[in-house]
């Protein structure tokens, strides 16, 4: 099961992409845009590019303690900045390069959840392979 979650989180980002919004492969996107394709109870934003380099973006993947059941519960924001629930969800960041079309989840972060780690990983694999499976 290690690393299988990672893979399912590259799975899951892919498709974002290729269905998402122009704006941010373009350049013009601004952070917290969610404009692709999620399994139901995942969200995934546009977090930014690097710096110098609107060619390598960078994505937040939030995963709700209820994501299998439920559809993801709407965040309260500060100042255009998502507060996050350590006490209920977790977030992966990964990298996406452009150029290659190439994924990295930052599988070793887990966002700082207070969720327990095998929960996460196991509630990953259970969403992805619910049936059937059930667009966001």
């Amino acid at each position: 099961m290690e690393g299988h979650y990672s893979k399912i989180i590259e799975i899951w980002l892919q498709n974002f992409i290729n269905t998402m919004n122009s704006d941010v492969k373009d350049g013009f996107a601004e952070p917290g845009e969610d404009y692709g394709d999620v399994p139901k109870g995942i969200k995934i934003i546009f977090d930014g590019y690097a710096q110098d380099d609107i060619k390598k973006i960078s994505f937040a993947v939030f995963i709700h303690k209820t994501s299998l059941t439920e559809y993801f519960p709407l965040h309260e924001t500060q100042f255009n900045t998502i507060i996050h629930r350590q006490d209920k969800e977790c977030v992966f960041y990964a990298w996406y390069t452009l150029d290659d079309n190439h994924i990295e989840v930052l599988s070793e972060d887990f966002g700082f959840t207070e969720l327990k780690h095998d929960f996460v990983k196991e509630l990953i694999i259970k969403i992805h392979e619910r049936d059937p499976y059930i667009p966001g």
